[in-house]
């Protein structure tokens, strides 16, 4: 600090060049800054300046008349204390610079050291807080220019004081509060669930949306907002839907249909029952799917005011106890149902089989619903007609293949966030599903293998480029298995046995029956009581 304070008082150290059409000046004499150091800044600085022979001096340093001028203080009476223009002061003292040096100002007289002491202790507190380096003016005036001292020792008092203050309780609260703000932030833009809901069931809980009703059950009504904006997104994806919709709103053509449905409740199937309801349907609706319910357009549904019964995770009571809600009502009775996987229809078959003196139709849309009504049928007990929307042109070609094209890895990277590539896979199943699984799983680099008894899908698959193998040949090796047949028992406990470690094991059909899901339960509670195998995990199922 001292030797940065001797360079300010010394002026400049870099020669600055002469103008020839200026004489230089010769100094008569040099003025000696004794200024205090910072740890003896409550003493009152002094400055005093003194005669010294030209031996003693410093080598001389040579200003132009300019830059001397440029030091001078303002004419007109001006506080002599101000701190000068950062244009108009002079090049900051280098390296070689002593206590002092020589300055070059016109020829003047330079005033004794007694006549520059100040006394004032207003001076003395305005050289303390500013500091200052001694100026000479043309006339001979010595004046002192504002030094930046203090606010380096503010710094350092500042730096202190920060130093002091964060404890360590003050660093944890620091670190949870920033952690919370970013999974706030992510959560806003994610899903908007809190640990209150997830511990409640919403079937413990009551419900009310803007309107009143409460003919409802969903996880959390508040996220009606976010809801709609999903919905909204998927109107303009299905632009046949809003133009059936725009053009027979009207006339209301389902006027007088009570509709029960359960198929997933995702934003475009959300963009089908408001359809069904502004063509004059009265709807009812559960979910088909325990895992693929979005919480969100759920409570979009329910605050428009569907009687909407389904949430994410749901247990199999849960699942039951949603589609009977949506069936029993007092003074409401379905004439239609629209079952995704034939659920819907069994209940209703099984605990009021009276409804069906009243139903007009079934429309069933996946395999496994088709073949549950044709076993009523070959045994008699279908009693009312049933379209088989399955097998249409667009839900084979499109939705079977294109929409599980993308809905695979949209799946597997929610539950697992792996990488695709290099992974062997093998998928039990080269139907319209299977072959939209093959297809993304190679685009992502992945080495599939296909099992299936079909001839005609098997030499598909070969012309298409994978190989054709029994899944016991490749069980030990693959770290993904994907079962899209529609039959049961493809997965069994042979298999499981057999599998490496971490192999993750999913369904892309309608039903859990093609995975013997009892036997991973039990044998994930052998494991944790076997002393070799307490640390592993046995592997993920997963129901996409």
């Amino acid at each position: 600090m001292g030797e940065g304070r001797g360079r300010e008082a010394g002026g400049g150290a870099e020669r600055e060049p002469e103008l020839e059409s200026e004489p230089a000046v010769a100094v008569e004499a040099v003025m000696s800054v004794q200024v205090v150091s910072a740890a003896a800044a409550a003493k009152v600085p002094e400055v005093e300046l003194k005669d010294l022979s030209p031996s003693e001096a410093e080598p001389q340093l040579g200003l132009s008349t300019a830059a001397v001028s440029a030091m001078a203080p303002p004419a007109g009476g001006g506080d002599p204390e101000a701190p000068a223009p950062a244009a108009e002061r002079p090049p900051a003292p280098g390296p070689g610079s002593g206590p002092a040096a020589a300055l070059s100002p016109a020829a003047g007289k330079v005033p004794q050291a007694s006549a520059m002491k100040r006394s004032d202790p207003h001076h003395q507190h305005q050289r303390h807080r500013d500091g200052g380096e001694a100026l000479v003016s043309p006339d001979g005036t010595v004046t002192e220019a504002p030094r930046t001292v203090k606010k380096q020792i503010q710094f350092a008092d500042q730096k202190q004081e920060f130093n002091k203050r964060p404890t360590k309780i003050g660093r944890r609260s620091l670190s949870r509060s920033i952690s919370q703000s970013s999974t706030d932030s992510y959560s806003s833009a994610a899903s908007y669930t809190d640990s209150s809901d997830d511990e409640t069931s919403p079937r413990d809980k009551q419900q009310k949306n803007s309107k009143g009703s409460s003919d409802f059950c969903v996880k959390n009504i508040k996220q009606a907002e976010f809801g709609r904006r999903e919905i909204e997104i998927a109107e303009q994806e299905m632009p046949a839907l809003m133009a059936l919709r725009k053009r027979a709103q009207g006339e209301k053509p389902l006027a007088g249909a009570k509709i029960v449905g359960c198929t997933h409740i995702t934003a475009q199937t959300a963009v089908l029952m408001e359809t069904l309801g502004a063509l004059g349907a009265q709807c009812r609706w559960a979910a088909c799917n325990i895992y693929s319910t979005l919480n969100e357009v759920a409570a979009a549904l329910a605050e428009s005011g569907f009687p909407v019964f389904a949430w994410k995770g749901e247990s199999e009571d849960d699942f039951w106890w949603c589609i009977d809600r949506c069936v029993n009502v007092e003074g409401w009775q379905p004439n239609m149902i629209l079952d995704d996987g034939g659920d819907l229809t069994h209940w209703i078959y099984k605990k009021y089989p009276n409804m069906f003196k009243k139903i007009k139709g079934i429309v069933e849309e996946s395999v496994t619903g088709v073949h549950r009504l044709y076993q009523l049928s070959k045994a008699g007990k279908l009693c009312v007609p049933a379209m088989n929307v399955n097998d249409s042109v667009t839900k084979q070609k499109f939705d079977n293949l294109y929409c599980c094209r993308e809905s695979i890895l949209d799946g597997l990277k929610r539950t697992t966030d792996m990488m695709f590539g290099g992974k062997q896979v093998v998928v039990c199943g080269y139907g319209e599903v299977g072959k939209g699984c093959c297809a993304a799983l190679k685009a992502m680099g992945s080495i599939v293998y296909v099992t299936e008894i079909d001839p005609i899908c098997a030499l598909q698959a070969c012309m298409d480029g994978f190989r054709l193998v029994k899944l016991n040949e490749v069980i030990r090796q693959v770290d993904i298995v994907i079962t899209c047949t529609g039959n049961k028992n493809v997965v069994t406990r042979e298999h499981l046995d057999r599998m490496k470690n971490s192999c993750i094991v999913c369904n892309m059909g309608h039903s859990n029956t093609e995975i013997d899901v009892g036997e991973p339960r039990s044998l994930r509670r052998w494991n944790l009581g076997h002393e070799d195998m307490k640390a592993e995990p046995w592997a993920p199922v997963c129901y996409i």
